[in-house]
């Protein structure tokens, strides 16, 4: 009898996930607010991250299952090196992308060769930039948070930037939330320094 009781709560929470997930696809576009961080590094330098035009837009999955979520999501990073710095800047970076979580993993099986959990797959094209790097399919772990890069980009001048529109995103195999958190990162080097700043969006729901 106890068996029977745990088994139909179970059964109970993954139909109440599974109807969440459906209902869930069917939200509208959700813009979300502009970030921007700025610091000044110990050889002189001002260093700016900024956050902008990040939007997503929730679609119910072509297949129609409570364990794929879809949408397209829009973001750009920007970074700008200012000031006088009393050390010449060697190289530099800046990237966007996105952080990712899923709650329960609901895959199952066994693939050579492959992690088996909870996959994304990410609808950038290497045409952005001949030096950006992308990760078209990655496996999460339930309870962890992965990060999965848009692009990265070098610091040819005192400016940079990266723009992702209309970026297809998938997850397959979760139940319930699918959190996504943006971020944008300027890296920079001098012969005395080496920094590193972050602007990080607000947490949203796949």
């Amino acid at each position: 009898m106890r068996l029977r009781s745990l088994t139909t709560s179970v059964l109970g929470f993954l139909a109440v996930a599974a109807m969440g997930a459906v209902n869930t696809g069917a939200a509208a576009a959700e813009p979300l607010a502009d970030k921007s961080r700025e610091i000044t590094t110990d050889d002189g330098w001002l260093m700016r991250i900024t956050k902008t035009g990040e939007n997503l837009d929730r679609y119910p999955n072509l297949a129609a299952t409570p364990f794929t979520r879809e949408g397209f999501v829009s973001l750009k990073a920007a970074a700008d090196i200012d000031g006088t710095g009393n050390a010449p800047v060697n190289t530099g970076s800046v990237s966007l992308g996105y952080q990712l979580g899923c709650q329960v993993d609901v895959t199952s099986g066994a693939a050579i060769g492959l992690a088996i959990g909870p996959s994304i797959s990410i609808g950038v094209t290497t045409g952005v930039g001949a030096s950006a790097t992308v990760s078209p399919t990655v496996y999460l772990k339930p309870g962890t948070i992965t990060s999965i890069p848009f692009g990265i980009k070098p610091l040819a001048g005192r400016h940079a930037s990266i723009t992702s529109d209309q970026v297809h995103i998938k997850i397959d195999g979760c139940l319930g939330p699918v959190s996504l958190r943006s971020y944008a990162q300027v890296n920079i080097s001098t012969p005395t320094a080496d920094n590193s700043l972050a602007v990080y969006g607000d947490p949203i729901y796949l």
